[in-house]
């Protein structure tokens, strides 16, 4: 590979990771989000239901001058309190401190001027306070009532969508289970822990009669759609697995026929390793991190950088070959496991990992796995899918 190619496959790659680190904009503006999401006639009576509630301000102002405005300035209280709740709303989701300010400001200024220009009447007309009482008890009961029908249509589209991701998330399972098997000479562990219900990552073993193949993928993205294209990529890996060729041609087999089963703007970062031949293993990645191999303490890189899998037409694919002694241990991990962060934006990054490796190499893989995956999450909060595989060629 060229050096501009790797330069452009790193940059690829540092802004995949910079996507997937992104959090959902439900977690942060779930309203503002549902708001611009829903059509503008299943908001009516949302809108409605504020508008309500924020009528029975006009009442209230008026009670409290007991009941002695005029007839005209009651009803512009009332009409303007609810029209400015509108505004209210909008720069409330998120807060926009300005357009705030500024509404708040004027509100004020309506409810300072208005009386000059409507004086107070000597006595509150008959039946003014009762006029004020039932306004208040009439626009909060029509608001609440509203804001039922809304949040009962809402909560219906909630509980399909929560069935339909309870489905998708017992599917993921069942796609990604846990390894911990024995091939021949070598021995492997494989975890993948979703930051959601549904993950885009996927840790897998395929063993065709003592030849193997082990791989982690990762695809861009959160949710259902790159849980879906992990599913694809799981089943075109285990079919071509089971062919003959090195990792190149395979890599380059699952890259057709992905390209054209996902958006454009979504692709997969993978990292793959094939043996039970001989005392060889062949390795690769595709915009993927390095793989790592440890030997007597020692942590190298054993692969060089190239495109990630379903990003450009045409993407060839090529691999390494490195002898595997005994006690030898390799690592494949996604970037959610390195790329956390904590309060002060420290990321933990991949020399935590070799040094973790190197210190605990010798170790069960269960316990080298428990130490990664710990130590992450301690680091910071989990923000994107973490998976790692562990292959380890067994001391005879």
């Amino acid at each position: 590979m060229t050096k501009t190619r790797a330069v452009s496959t790193r940059w690829w790659h540092a802004s995949a990771n910079t996507a997937n680190r992104m959090r959902s904009p439900f977690q942060y503006q779930s309203l503002t989000t549902l708001v611009r999401t829903l059509p503008p006639r299943q908001l009516l009576p949302f809108w409605a239901a504020i508008v309500s509630t924020f009528s029975m301000v006009g009442f209230s102002v008026d009670l409290l001058n007991q009941g002695r405005q005029p007839l005209v300035l009651l009803a512009i209280n009332v009409i303007a309190s609810g029209a400015v709740s509108i505004p209210y709303a909008l720069f409330s989701m998120p807060v926009r401190k300005w357009p705030l300010t500024a509404l708040t400001a004027g509100h004020l200024a309506f409810f300072v001027l208005m009386p000059r220009a409507f004086p107070l009447l000597p006595e509150a007309p008959p039946g003014r306070l009762w006029l004020d009482a039932v306004g208040i008890l009439a626009t909060v009961m029509v608001g609440y009532t509203l804001f039922l029908h809304f949040i009962n249509s809402t909560a219906a589209r909630y509980l399909v969508a929560h069935a339909e991701i309870a489905v998708a998330r017992d599917i993921h399972r069942v796609l990604v289970p846990a390894v911990d098997c024995r091939i021949g000479g070598y021995e492997f562990l494989g975890r993948s822990e979703a930051s959601g219900d549904v993950g885009g990552d996927l840790v897998d073993v395929v063993d065709d009669e003592g030849r193997w193949l082990a791989y982690v993928a990762d695809v861009s993205g959160h949710g259902v759609g790159p849980g879906v294209v992990m599913g694809l990529c799981k089943s075109a890996m285990r079919m071509r697995a089971r062919g003959a060729g090195g990792i190149g041609p395979l890599l380059e087999d699952v890259h057709a026929v992905l390209m054209p089963l996902k958006p454009p703007a979504m692709f997969v970062t993978l990292a793959c390793v094939r043996g039970g031949v001989d005392d060889h293993l062949e390795c690769a990645v595709a915009g993927h991190l390095p793989i790592l191999r440890v030997r007597n303490g020692r942590v190298e890189e054993v692969t060089e950088p190239q495109f990630a899998i379903g990003m450009f037409d045409g993407t060839t694919f090529g691999s390494q070959t490195l002898d595997a002694q005994p006690g030898d241990l390799l690592a494949l991990l996604t970037d959610g496991v390195v790329e956390v962060f904590d309060n002060e934006t420290r990321e933990l990054g991949l020399d935590w990992a070799k040094q973790v490796l190197a210190a605990d190499h010798h170790r069960p893989l269960t316990a080298i796995a428990d130490r990664l995956l710990s130590g992450s999450r301690a680091h910071g909060p989990q923000l994107d899918d973490q998976t790692l595989l562990l292959i380890r060629r067994r001391v005879t």
